[in-house]
């Protein structure tokens, strides 16, 4: 689980910000918030379009992608875009991750540009013991350190140093070989838990079927949370067909092998037991609400961290209260990271607490700020109307829209 993400010079994001999942409040809706290891559940971030909120989102995705999409060869550029608004640009980002996998509490920190990857460290502490403190697994600049309680040989130390290229996560070159490290074994286990982002285009129908298809989530399981949402659905099926002749020879000439068996797949759901539309047919709230379903029965089963950008797309704002009900009450051990524009959840002071809402807001050089509403602190009543604070710009976080007269008036 993840316990916190530190950012630095990483797109919008300037000078470091940290979002945590450590409680920052006691016995607030504890049972419905924590996880098994004491973190939150759910963060949920506000503030302005152009403000960073997305790209705290990226920023996680990055870190995940870097490690198991890595560059090809040595010749190839890594992605990162840094903080651009300034005079005198820093070239390196900097992200650092604490996060607990099987009792293993892990802290990784990477500091990388474009070339190369400049620092890597990773440490543990084991939480089975009284006292535990931190030890080194790893740590990279020109060289490798190895920790001295970590299990590796001299032959295997000189293979991963091989396979590890200047512009590829130390993680990359491990998956590359055949050695095993339990402690890193830990934290590649920790990162597969990361999904890709949902963003407001993002289609989710293969991913779905593919999680049907190998049992991590069920038809019951989605019906029972369509059914509840009032969708009157009460039932669907998913039903494979020949492509059309004319585009089958068309993939043909392409020569493409992958595409000899290339079917159609038709999504259809059942209206009040006799009527029946095809998925594209349906509304746009359906169609995603479909897919988020299938997000929350794999999150209230499994353990998975997923970052949602602008969840309200195409959904009614009870609709994302009833997402957020569903998630709190049967997840155990999964996490997510939204960002929202709907103020309106801002209301629901019975399920949410203050610890889970963060705030992003723009500072005057552009860059992006990230504030927790439990940062607050007394400053804050219990009883005070989060919702009104927020809307009326005593907590920040909004627009600063200026004049809407005269913007089109010809210059005299």
């Amino acid at each position: 689980m993840l316990k916190s993400i530190k950012i630095l010079n990483f797109k919008s994001i300037d000078e470091e910000i940290e979002l945590s999942f450590e409680p920052a409040v006691k016995k607030e809706l504890n049972e419905y918030y924590l996880t098994e290891n004491n973190l939150l559940k759910l963060a949920l971030i506000y503030g302005p379009n152009a403000s960073g909120k997305t790209n705290i989102i990226k920023a996680i995705d990055f870190v995940r992608s870097f490690i198991f999409s890595p560059p090809k060869d040595k010749e190839e550029k890594i992605n990162i875009t840094p903080f651009k608004f300034k005079d005198s640009i820093e070239k390196n980002s900097k992200f650092v991750l604490e996060f607990i996998e099987d009792n293993m509490f892990l802290m990784y920190e990477i500091e990388l540009n474009s070339e190369k990857v400049v620092k890597e460290l990773l440490k543990y502490k084991n939480l089975n013991l009284k006292k535990p403190r931190f030890a080194l697994i790893f740590e990279r600049d020109e060289n490798i350190v190895w920790g001295n309680k970590i299990k590796i040989t001299k032959s295997q130390e000189e293979i991963l140093k091989l396979n590890t290229l200047p512009n590829m996560s130390l993680f990359s070159g491990y998956l590359r070989v055949n050695v095993e490290i339990k402690e890193i074994e830990q934290a590649i286990k920790f990162f597969k838990r990361i999904l890709p982002p949902i963003f407001p285009n993002t289609e989710l129908l293969g991913f779905v079927l593919k999680k049907l298809e190998d049992g991590e989530v069920s038809k019951d399981e989605i019906i029972k949370i369509l059914k509840n949402a009032d969708f009157a659905i009460d039932d669907f099926s998913i039903e494979e067909k020949e492509i059309e002749e004319d585009f089958a020879k068309f993939l043909k000439q392409l020569g493409k092998e992958e595409w000899n068996d290339l079917k159609k797949i038709e999504i259809w759901f059942n209206h009040f037991k006799k009527y029946k539309l095809e998925f594209k047919d349906e509304s746009r709230g359906t169609q995603r609400f479909y897919q988020l379903a299938a997000i929350l029965a794999l999150l209230a089963k499994n353990s998975y961290i997923i970052p949602i950008d602008e969840i309200e797309n195409s959904l009614h704002p009870d609709l994302l209260k009833f997402f957020i009900l569903i998630f709190l009450s049967n997840s155990k051990n999964s996490q997510v990271i939204i960002t929202t524009h709907i103020r309106e959840l801002l209301l629901e002071k019975e399920i949410l607490r203050k610890d889970a809402i963060w705030f992003c807001e723009k500072k005057e050089n552009g860059s992006t700020d990230l504030f927790s509403l439990s940062d607050f602190g007394s400053e804050i009543r219990d009883n005070s109307s989060i919702y009104n604070y927020y809307k009326y710009g005593k907590i920040g976080a909004v627009p600063n829209i200026k004049t809407f007269l005269g913007l089109f008036d010809e210059k005299k």
